[in-house]
């Protein structure tokens, strides 16, 4: 399963799954784009808490961005708490390459998020 197309700073939005929601992303990850992928996730976590959405699971496909920024991901982190509560599970695909090269907290971070190489194998895996 590819996601649709997307422009770099875009993002899009593919569920073949009804269970798996997957959000793909291209382009710089800095505290903007963040902010946008939290609401995102917040949106699908409150569907999914008043019955209308049967998703299990939240895919954030980052493997298209370069670089990230140290913020998007302190950003990012309170969300996959947030979908936990909620009975969802937030995972990041493609990120570790990039997650590299970030300051010690954030990768610290990305370390404690579900992650995945590629969107494959994170769909075949849940």
């Amino acid at each position: 399963m590819v996601a649709a197309p997307i422009r770099p700073g875009r993002s899009a939005i593919s569920g073949r799954r009804p269970d798996v929601h997957v959000i793909a992303v291209e382009g710089v990850l800095d505290p903007v784009v963040a902010t946008r992928l939290v609401r995102l996730v917040d949106a699908r976590t409150r569907l999914r808490h008043v019955g209308s959405a049967s998703t299990r699971h939240i895919v954030l496909d980052l493997s298209a961005v370069e670089p990230a920024d140290a913020s998007a991901v302190e950003t990012l982190a309170p969300a996959a708490r947030t979908a936990a509560r909620h009975g969802l599970g937030l995972h990041l695909v493609g990120f570790d390459a990039v997650a590299g090269h970030l300051a010690l907290p954030a990768r610290q971070l990305v370390g404690r998020m579900s992650r995945y190489p590629t969107l494959d194998t994170a769909l075949r895996a849940l």
